[in-house]
């Protein structure tokens, strides 16, 4: 299991690179906010989810009550609940306890990782070692965003902003499986893209791969 989290930190350490820059831009955004830096901190090493984090800024500067806070981070991250129930068969066989410290970093990159990845112990080690060592990657990128957030500006102007999105097309090229693939991909992106178009907010993702789920079940029966 050691040879596998080795493994599982190695294949997600060139994904962290580019999340350095993200927490950088989050440190930025959230000073520019009025966010205290260990507010600002503590998010990142605890709630570690840079999509809500973003989201909530308004939110949080606004004054915005706990209840509207905690509805809109379930909103972004409810992918979660697919992810970690397509896990239940490589850490089913741990106790409750376990399971939760083992998936409590769980990222959209290692498990995107994971999905081309026969052998359980490196599934695992993808997931555990490879969850860390994401949160490591936005934890320092929050910290250099708040020490020199002003002297480095905007990550974007570097095109940090691009590799992101170039990663998981990359990993989706990989885990294509001939024309079976066609109809399960593209009928979970033309819902996702007409429900955010029409609906507005983020249930676009959970709905998306919630149809693209049946539709791929269905079609191997």
């Amino acid at each position: 299991m050691a040879k596998a989290m080795r493994q599982g930190a190695l294949s997600v350490l060139p994904f962290c690179v580019t999340v350095v820059p993200f927490g950088v831009a989050w440190a930025v955004a959230a000073q520019a906010a009025g966010l205290p830096d260990w507010m600002t901190l503590a998010m990142s090493a605890v709630v570690f989810a840079g999509a809500s984090q973003f989201a909530s800024l308004e939110l949080l500067g606004g004054q915005g009550s706990l209840l509207a806070i905690c509805l809109l981070t379930f909103a972004v991250n409810a992918r979660h609940v697919l992810m970690g129930t397509t896990l239940y068969p490589d850490f089913g066989r741990y106790s409750f306890g376990r399971q939760a410290a083992m998936v409590m970093t769980l990222t959209d990159a290692p498990f995107a990782l994971i999905q081309n990845e026969p052998d359980r112990a490196k599934r695992i080690g993808l997931i555990v070692a490879g969850g860390w060592l994401v949160w490591l990657a936005w934890v320092l990128g929050t910290v250099i965003g708040l020490l020199f957030g002003s002297v480095i500006g905007d990550p974007a102007l570097y095109g940090f902003d691009a590799v992101m999105p170039v990663f998981f097309l990359v990993v989706l090229v990989s885990a294509f499986r001939g024309r079976r693939s066609l109809l399960p991909w593209i009928s979970a992106a033309v819902v996702a893209i007409a429900w955010q178009r029409v609906m507005g907010g983020n249930w676009h993702v959970l709905v998306g791969a919630v149809v693209g789920g049946v539709v791929n079940a269905v079609q191997r029966k």
